[in-house]
């Protein structure tokens, strides 16, 4: 039975860009928030990373003078490149027209999810060229599965440990490969470890403690580091894009 891979943290656009490279049909994405809030962080994402610049000489008017009414400033020679995902090569539109992409707004829409997933109720057409593709081993992606559990009373052993079993049954069933990526928040610097490392309580419910005598924000009671609970269920592994950073 194939085991869940669970990667490094990702943005939005590291996933995306991992997804058109990697990733054919049947592929699904399994996004766990709303359409609004991913959009949102994916725009967000987009729009704060550095903008590249080429050389444009195209624009140059005769003996390498600028147009008569040239809108760019006459001491820069470069041409904004839009990000790759935004310019949108042929490869990226015929590859994302072919993954399904599902989005899962609480723990109660994911699990639900999982439970009932069929490939048949796909409305994704399959690509012409399926049945020449070298590698068609079916993959669900699921981006967010902690976050969407965090902040929540599901946010415990018993309740991270009542959905993955959902999502190993599911692979167990279909005979498909799941892929876990969180979205990553800051420098990707030992990102991985440090989300494996955060505790949670043993139970649904657990509180934390408040006041004097004990730490603020710690949870009471027992609890346990996140990667031995996934670590049950799935192995664990650098992403590409985390990779030499």
């Amino acid at each position: 039975m194939p085991t869940p891979i669970f990667l490094s943290p990702a943005l939005p656009s590291e996933l995306l860009s991992y997804i058109l490279d990697h990733h054919v049909y049947p592929t699904t994405l399994l996004i766990c928030s709303s359409q609004a809030e991913f959009l949102a962080s994916a725009v967000e994402d987009i729009q704060s990373q550095p903008h590249k610049t080429t050389k444009d000489t195209d624009r140059q008017g005769p003996h390498g003078s600028e147009p008569a009414h040239s809108q760019y400033p006459k001491d820069e020679g470069d041409t904004e490149v839009k990000h790759a995902l935004l310019s949108s090569p042929l490869y990226q539109v015929a590859t994302s027209r072919h993954i399904r992409v599902v989005y899962a707004p609480t723990v109660t829409h994911l699990r639900a999810c999982l439970s009932v997933f069929s490939p048949d109720e796909s409305r994704v057409l399959i690509p012409p060229d399926y049945a020449l593709a070298g590698d068609k081993t079916p993959h669900i992606i699921l981006y967010g599965f902690l976050k969407l559990h965090r902040d929540t009373s599901e946010w415990s052993a018993q309740g991270l440990n009542n959905t993955t079993s959902i999502l190993v049954e599911l692979v167990h069933r279909l005979s498909w490969n799941a892929i876990l990526v969180e979205p990553r928040i800051g420098p990707s610097d030992a990102a991985l470890e440090k989300l494996l490392q955060e505790t949670v309580p043993i139970l649904n419910g657990g509180a934390r403690s408040l006041g004097p005598g004990s730490e603020e924000g710690a949870w009471t009671g027992r609890t346990v580091e996140v990667g031995r609970i996934l670590g049950r269920w799935s192995r664990f592994q650098r992403a590409q894009w985390d990779v030499g950073d």
